[in-house]
């Protein structure tokens, strides 16, 4: 993975290299922030980076042999570390080493991983990724060794908050104190998550999400035979890349979710309960992917009609199918009830994440809307 492949984040890839090429590297990097916003691809452009033996300034060469092991993500001076489970190959002690194949398959397609991505990927989707004692023991084996060929040995642990707390206190003294010429790039979307004693030896970056233009960039490039798609997709994506794509490649959902969150917000604002439980095992059989990415949906075009109510139509990003909707829909979303519409929607998609049984969560999150749209804008 090269910088100059990695879109947005100007910023933070100068400051990596700055970093390498002065000779400052810390020894233990936290990456933070939201899904899909390009942070594993950045720690594998500065894994890379830290390794290449070629002329490099502003990027890695790309073409010397460590470049190229480490773009197939074979290199043996950089492990990878990230979620995991038991499936039906690996039925006891699950650890990355196990699933490294799978892993560099998955991230070969697109490095901007999700965790319930990485779970379908491996047809274990039923269950809650994590990363176990075993996995701390194996990663201080490695780094027990001298390093195979290259000056730095990268350890980039992916969603380092599903480190158990055994996890993270075996690794604590190691993440501390690493030897030498080793290089932790932990990279985290919820923080608060993560053991303070951890967080506390690292140096925290926070990576944004992308913006729209910076969406725009990378997603024509990469998808130029759809780019008279992008403009109604990337307000729908929110900065994240992962998203864009994953909307990009199934066009038809945008009308899906536009259809049913249009249909359910009509039963809210009456509290039809007859159709509403009617309604419920359409959103039951989608899966808690699309099931989270429809609750995103109306996050946003919630948000786009509070935009609206307050006299600011200049800035909304509507298709005309919403902005049909919306011409009366938006006199209900006001100052009065927005915080509480978008508690209980962000609320639902952490609670999907949870597994929540979908037909009981959507049963009570319409009866939350119900009330919400009728709370008075006075």
């Amino acid at each position: 993975m090269l910088f100059k492949q990695i879109s947005g984040h100007t910023d933070i890839k100068d400051r990596l290299l700055r970093s390498s090429l002065d000779s400052r590297v810390s020894h233990a990097l936290l990456m933070h922030g939201p899904e899909g916003n390009g942070k594993f691809a950045i720690a594998m452009a500065f894994a890379q980076f830290l390794n290449c033996t070629g002329e490099k300034s502003e990027d890695s060469c790309g073409v010397c042999p460590s470049c190229q092991k480490a773009s197939k993500l074979i290199h043996p001076d950089i492990h990878y570390v990230f979620p995991v489970a038991t499936s039906k190959s690996v039925s006891a002690d699950p650890i990355s080493d196990k699933y490294i194949k799978e892993w560099r398959e998955y991230i070969s397609e697109l490095p901007y991983p999700s965790l319930q991505g990485w779970m379908n990927f491996l047809d274990i989707e039923n269950k809650q990724g994590g990363i176990f004692k075993k996995e701390a023991d194996e990663l201080m084996r490695k780094l027990s060794l001298k390093a195979f060929e290259s000056e730095y040995k990268v350890v980039i642990i992916w969603l380092a908050e599903k480190m158990n707390p055994t996890t993270a206190n075996k690794l604590l003294k190691v993440i501390e104190e690493p030897p030498d010429k080793t290089v932790f790039l932990l990279l985290a979307e919820r923080t608060e998550k993560i053991l303070p004693t951890i967080l506390s030896r690292t140096q925290l970056i926070t990576v944004p999400k992308l913006t729209d233009e910076d969406l725009m960039d990378g997603l024509s490039k990469r998808y130029p035979a759809q780019i008279e798609k992008l403009p109604e997709i990337i307000p729908l994506a929110e900065g994240n890349y992962l998203q864009a794509v994953n909307l990009l490649n199934t066009n038809e959902q945008i009308q899906f979710y536009q259809e049913q969150f249009i249909t359910w917000m009509r039963m809210c604002f009456r509290y039809r309960v007859n159709d509403i439980l009617s309604w419920l095992p359409t959103i039951a059989s989608i899966g808690r992917e699309r099931q989270k990415a429809f609750l995103q949906y109306g996050l946003h075009l919630i948000r786009e009609n509070y935009l609206l109510n307050q006299n600011l139509e200049s800035v909304t990003r509507m298709t005309p199918t919403e902005k049909e909707f919306s011409s009366k829909f938006h006199t209900f979303i006001h100052a009065g009830n927005i915080e509480a519409l978008f508690s209980c929607l962000s609320q639902a998609i952490q609670q999907i994440e949870m597994n929540a049984n979908p037909r009981i969560l959507f049963l009570d999150l319409s009866a939350e809307v119900y009330k919400a749209l009728k709370i008075s804008a006075s």
